[in-house]
């Protein structure tokens, strides 16, 4: 899934890259990559699939946080 992407590459301005995996009832992110960025990349993250699938189903409804595109 796709979150985001910038009008330009990756290789012009940088972007954040991560694999999103689930293991039974563990979601994991892993392998992230940082371009450019000042600092080392976050550690791998786990979470509770069900908090996981929670938080994705309420942000599917509520798209308040998404920038919306100018006209």
């Amino acid at each position: 899934m796709e979150l985001g992407e910038p009008e330009c590459t990756g290789g012009c301005c940088g972007y954040l890259s991560v694999v999103v995996q689930r293991f039974g009832e563990v979601v994991q992110w892993s392998d992230w990559e940082v371009p450019y960025a000042p600092a080392p990349a976050p550690p791998e993250f786990h979470v509770e699939a069900s908090r996981y699938d929670a938080e994705v189903a309420r942000v599917e409804v509520d798209r308040s946080w998404q920038v919306q595109p100018e006209n």
